[in-house]
């Protein structure tokens, strides 16, 4: 049975693929300013929308440092035809590396005029110009999801061991952790590593940005806007007593042997590694940037899965971390001058957002990758849900990750009343998560991870961190010698000595501090422009 049901998809693909070749394939080149790995040559969906389309992408992913990328790109003038670099696509805006996109859209692009609709005046510049389409558009309506957008994260084991307690405090996660250390010292033969935080590159956010969220906020970037006599006033929070504290936690636990001694100086894919192994008892992240690391364990093993726990400073802190959906405005995919065929490339970008695009790489092929009940919802059989847990399978053999977490996309609810995003489908969240995650919601009485959380306060600015400094400006220059400084000093923070802390405290908020003047008045000059005309 399982050679009929794979061979007429298989032999359709091929009779697509080869009649596209006959015809000739376009070709545009592509910059991803995420690190994939090479694309496989073919995929499920890959295939299909190459079919479809006509056109074969040739891609480059990032190696390195995305910033010193997109500056080597502009120093040379040598683009790509398309490219999504996250928050420097102004770079190339501002460097005229950028075409236009508002023409091509209205006379080429009837699915992104029709989708991007509810955000057009979002994604506009000083110009009028829209120069890029952010990652996801939200045109229909706003889902939830089965785990919180971010969170600190706690081995499986070690809540069970603990039957099950309610976790709050940072000083509640970290003795929880270092009394389950004390009794299993090693892991499948190898030393248990309490708490892992990740300092990779601009990945570093992972850890400096993390006592915004021990004072109760979602994830807003460097500062915080804090809601005073009916205006968000933009307040900074590196030099907090709630940062303090945490840092002198991290210093308190890493002396003590809880906080891994490469925690520093392993890389990205090192972290991964790392958490995928089950040893790993607690980290904090955004859950995107750990999510390949949990599905490994879901995959091989489920016991030490990792559960997001709303975890502030202080029980008096109202936590609110969860994330409203939002749409990315100041980055996204753009066109450059480079392009032979813009034409072309808005089409293929037209032909990818569409809701059955969306609906094919997202959910698969219907009969397939999922059913449809009677009501018109979307479902997977057992033997789908195996497949679609698997996250090698996702990317390598069906290739998900190549044509959504960079090209425009939708997410939300769908117009047929089902949801783009699968881990997102209401009926489906308990239902189809795995046996290893409904113990631990059966346990705190939930039917999702994020359940745990407290529900997400409306911001019409929401979030911060899409306001992008103004390239060679003041704001500028300060932010990049403040993350030189975050650079600098946290490793010192959390590594010396604990008598050496204080010392290194004070140094620390006098190199830091001024460096955050004129970033705070461009923060807070876009937050009131937003609050009046968003």
């Amino acid at each position: 049975m399982k050679r009929a049901v794979w061979f007429l998809p298989v032999l359709l693909i091929f009779v697509l693929v080869s009649g596209a070749f006959a015809q000739g394939l376009k070709e545009f080149d592509v910059f991803t300013g995420e690190p994939l790995p090479d694309y496989p040559g073919s995929t499920i969906i890959g295939d299909i929308i190459r079919a479809e389309t006509g056109v074969k992408l040739n891609r480059e992913a990032l190696v390195g440092d995305l910033e010193t990328k997109v500056g080597l790109m502009i120093a040379s003038g040598d683009y790509p035809d398309m490219v999504v670099a996250a928050h420097f696509t102004s770079l190339l805006k501002d460097a005229g590396a950028l075409i236009p996109l508002n023409d091509l859209i209205e006379e080429h692009a009837p699915n992104l005029k029709r989708l991007y609709a509810n955000h057009w005046e979002m994604l506009q510049q000083e110009d009028g110009n829209v120069y890029w389409l952010p990652i996801q558009a939200l045109p229909y309506g706003p889902d939830t999801s089965r785990y919180p957008s971010l969170a600190f994260f706690m081995n499986k084991r070690v809540l069970k061991d603990a039957g099950w307690p309610e976790v709050k405090t940072l000083d509640q996660y970290f003795q929880l952790i270092e009394d389950y250390m004390a009794k299993n010292p090693t892991y499948n033969g190898e030393s248990t590593i309490g708490y892992l935080t990740l300092f990779d590159d601009w990945r570093s956010f992972a850890t400096t940005n993390v006592p915004q969220h021990l004072m109760g906020y979602p994830n807003e970037g460097e500062f915080v806007p804090v809601m005073e006599k009916g205006r968000y006033v933009v307040k900074e929070y590196h030099t907090s007593n709630t940062a303090k504290q945490y840092y002198q936690k991290l210093n308190e636990m890493y002396n003590k042997g809880v906080v891994d001694k490469e925690t520093f100086i392993m890389n990205y894919d090192q972290y991964i590694e790392k958490l995928s192994s089950g040893r790993v008892l607690g980290t904090f992240n955004q859950f995107w940037q750990m999510q390949e690391g949990q599905n490994y364990l879901l995959r091989d093993d489920p016991d030490s899965m990792f559960v997001p726990l709303p975890i502030v400073i202080d029980v008096l802190v109202e936590e609110r971390q969860r994330d409203i959906p939002y749409v990315q405005p100041t980055q996204g995919m753009g066109i450059t001058i480079a392009c032979d065929d813009p034409v072309g490339a808005i089409k293929y970008l037209d032909y990818l957002i569409k809701e059955d695009t969306q609906r094919l790489i997202q959910w698969g092929i219907e009969g397939e990758h999922y059913e449809v009940d009677e009501n018109g919802l979307y479902y997977r059989t057992p033997e789908q849900l195996a497949l679609f847990r698997d996250p090698d399978w996702v990317q390598n053999v069906f290739g998900r990750q190549y044509f959504h977490n960079a090209f425009p996309s939708l997410r939300g609810l769908d117009e047929n009343g089902n949801m783009f995003f699968p881990d997102t489908q209401p009926h489906l969240i308990y239902s189809d998560s795995t046996d290893a995650e409904k113990e631990v919601m059966d346990a705190y009485g939930v039917k999702s991870f994020s359940d745990l959380f407290n529900e997400p306060i409306f911001k019409k600015y929401f979030p911060l961190w899409t306001i992008t400094m103004p390239a060679g400006s003041a704001a500028h220059i300060e932010e990049t010698r403040m993350k030189d400084v975050l650079n600098r000093y946290v490793p010192e923070l959390v590594m010396s000595k604990p008598e050496q802390f204080e010392g290194i405290w004070a140094n620390y908020v006098k190199d830091i501090k001024p460096l955050m003047v004129e970033q705070i008045k461009e923060y807070q000059k876009w937050i009131d422009w937003r609050m009046e005309n968003w």
